[in-house]
């Protein structure tokens, strides 16, 4: 009896201990999958940062970021920008890039969005300003802050015209941004338009009432309230959470967009309750930022149009230097590192630079060919020099705007035509550079004696012919003797006369002569 007793106890412990594995296992089960459903319904959103100025290092990191999110399946990008503008090309295609995508964007402008960076802003499905933020001033001005032509306006206010339009902003108040010569008004009632001088003149003259929002000779910056008083900003937040606070995802007739409850309201207005599907909150959203990388940031630095024409007179001086030095040495490695950083960031922007750098490598290799092998200085230098100069122009055009190009170019140039005339003239005085040169002097004073009893005066004014090309130095024949000389002027193809016009101990100078 009592075993009978003990093995029925034991039997109803295993079933308790089996129940209550069964009841943990559950639990856990629930859990993961009400994680994974939380996970589902929680948007994804990525945030973009817009900062400093505009060029193409920027705009390369921007359209990457964007093709990230997509590949995660983000349910938004948040452009949080704060730039003064830069390169309108560059902003164009940053456009074109937030236009392409399918996810919902929002421009969150934190402080400042002018020039290309308000362009940038508006073709995002939502904007939506910090207290004392500023949009506008979107006119193109070249690399010195001065208008530039009327069809480089023209094609300006074309785009940023279309860019408001598709996301149903006023086109007049994005055009007033870029064309002065506009004149801003609102009407009676309420609407806001843009007038040319003469219409502005005619209607006032008839004594319609108009509130001028931007008179003739300014382009238009709007703040945060006049912004969201006219109806071009959607909203205002301080933080990136409060801005996701105020989002929600919603499918309006097929199309995804972030709006506001007000702007939902409005939709359901305008489509019907059926037709406006709310999809996610972002009051919750797991928040992913894009980052710039240590090499996005090395690509910025080595691509500023500074640092470029920099690196490039660098990289010239060194190869100056080189060729002048016998043997490799310092100078020589330090112009090819430089000459490589130039053309190396501006690879990485994937621009087409590897074609430039072979471009440029053939220039310096067709001016190394003239300096030591044919004679005189002709076609093949020319060329070495068209080649170098225009590989050069083709990465700064591909990177800044065709005068801005030309001006950077310009500048290089002069840069590095004053660094050669300063190495020529004062590098051979300076320490470092006698440390590497034969200088000492072997003269009768020192005890060193000529094995020649040659008198070299005698040569003093007479004429020759050069045997071999003087780069500066070579062989000519003086009456019937062959004489080591040395050029001290341009350098002297082979076969042409010279005279003697110099003698310093065992050393002939000569120049060239024309034959009779």
């Amino acid at each position: 009896m009592e075993l009978a007793i003990q093995t029925t106890s034991e039997g109803n412990f295993m079933r308790r201990k089996t129940h209550l594995l069964g009841y943990v296992l559950l639990l856990i089960g629930c859990h993961f999958l009400s994680s994974n459903v939380l996970a589902q319904d929680t948007a994804l959103v990525y945030v973009i940062d817009i900062r400093n100025e505009i060029g193409s290092g920027l705009g390369t990191y921007i359209s990457e970021g964007i093709q990230i999110a997509e590949e995660a399946r983000a349910d938004a990008i948040v452009f949080d920008v704060d730039t003064p503008g830069g390169r309108v090309d560059s902003a164009v295609n940053i456009i074109r890039a937030i236009q392409e995508t399918q996810i919902p964007t929002i421009a969150f402008v934190n402080r400042q969005a002018i020039s290309a960076g308000a362009m940038i802003s508006i073709a995002c499905n939502q904007i939506v300003m910090t207290s004392g933020g500023t949009i506008g001033d979107s006119a193109p001005v070249n690399v010195q802050g001065q208008e530039v032509g009327e069809k480089a306006i023209s094609y300006i206010q074309g785009t940023i015209r279309a860019t408001a339009e598709r996301e149903n902003r006023n086109p007049d108040i994005a055009e007033a941004m870029v064309d002065k010569e506009l004149v801003l008004v609102k009407l009676k009632d309420g609407q806001i338009v843009k007038l040319l001088p003469e219409e502005y003149a005619t209607r006032q003259e008839e004594g319609e009432e108009m509130e001028i929002l931007c008179a003739q000779g300014k382009l238009l910056t709007l703040s945060t309230r006049q912004a969201l008083e006219y109806g071009f900003a959607d909203a205002q937040a301080e933080t990136l959470t409060e801005l996701l606070a105020q989002y929600e995802i919603v499918d309006v007739a097929g199309t995804k967009m972030p709006l506001t409850e007000e702007d939902i309201m409005q939709r359901q207005r305008e489509y019907g309750v059926s037709q406006v599907n709310r999809l996610k909150t972002l009051s919750d959203a797991r928040v992913t930022e894009v980052r710039t990388t240590l090499a996005d940031r090395v690509v910025f630095f080595l691509t500023n149009p500074f640092i470029s024409s920099l690196l490039l007179s660098l990289g010239l001086l060194g190869i100056f230097i080189e060729i002048r030095s016998p043997g490799f040495g310092v100078p020589g490695f330090l112009g090819l590192l430089c000459v490589g950083l130039f053309f190396g960031g501006h690879m990485l922007l994937k621009i087409g630079a590897e074609w430039a750098l072979l471009l440029f490598l053939i220039g310096v290799g067709l001016i190394v060919l003239e300096i030591f092998v044919i004679p005189g200085f002709g076609v093949a230098g020319i060329l070495g020099i068209i080649m170098m100069l225009g590989s050069v122009f083709f990465v700064f055009d591909q990177v800044h705007e065709f005068s801005t190009a030309v001006l950077w170019l310009s500048i290089s140039v002069i840069l590095t035509s004053a660094l050669v005339i300063l190495a020529a003239f004062f590098l051979p005085e300076t320490r470092l550079f006698q440390r590497f040169a034969l200088s000492t002097v072997m003269d009768t004073e020192m005890g060193y004696h000529s094995s020649s009893t040659e008198d070299f005066q005698a040569y003093l004014g007479q004429s020759g012919t050069a045997l071999t090309p003087l780069r500066p130095s070579g062989t000519a024949r003086i009456g019937d003797k062959r004489v080591d000389v040395v050029t001290v002027g341009d350098f002297i193809s082979q076969n042409s006369s010279v005279k003697v016009v110099e003698v310093e101990g065992p050393k002939v100078f000569v120049e060239a002569v024309e034959d009779d």
